[in-house]
């Protein structure tokens, strides 16, 4: 079963406030290693038992078979579009789509939540889609949402923890760099 950590819940607590307040776009905005996928999984989860369809689009297979991986380790139903899938399952409530997929459909009938992994990568089709879905709540993720045009899209950063923090609670590894000498 499927267990925020605090943190999570936390940034959770921060996206429901921000639909609440109005922002149908919003960016959360967690640390690489943070466990955005963890808490996208869980909103997930969340609007298939409301009875809600949801998808989280990805960027390549290997991250659709990655996503969907860990929705099977907590044991949740769910399908993928992707061309060829062993997973496509189109009549499930909860979707895992390669950002391709998503472009050539054009459309997704009836979806209440849109996930979009690595959002600060904006695809012209993806932000297309979002605009002409006024009835989709969105959540971009990233862990770097500095990509000029970000504020046209999503009208809400939540970012509830760092790095530092994170470190600070044994919740990442301290920052290591390694640095090459200069050729003398």
């Amino acid at each position: 079963m499927l267990q925020l950590r605090p943190y999570q819940e936390f940034s959770m607590a921060g996206l429901r406030e921000g639909f609440a307040a109005g922002h149908r776009a919003q960016m959360l905005y967690l640390p690489t290693g943070g466990g955005k996928t963890e808490i996208a999984i869980s909103m997930l989860n969340a609007a298939a038992e409301k009875d809600n369809r949801a998808a989280m689009i990805v960027d390549r297979r290997v991250l659709c078979d990655q996503t969907s991986e860990r929705l099977l380790k907590y044991n949740i139903d769910h399908g993928v579009l992707m061309a060829g899938h062993y997973r496509f399952r189109p009549d499930r409530k909860i979707q895992i789509c390669s950002a391709q997929t998503l472009e050539k459909r054009g459309s997704f009938p009836g979806l209440k939540l849109l996930i979009i992994d690595e959002a600060h990568n904006m695809r012209k089709s993806i932000i297309e889609f979002i605009k002409n879905q006024p009835q989709v709540k969105v959540v971009g993720l990233s862990a770097s949402p500095f990509t000029k045009g970000l504020g046209d899209i999503y009208t809400n950063v939540v970012s509830r923890s760092t790095t530092r923090d994170l470190v600070d609670n044994g919740m990442l590894s301290p920052l290591r760099v390694f640095l090459a000498k200069e050729i003398d």
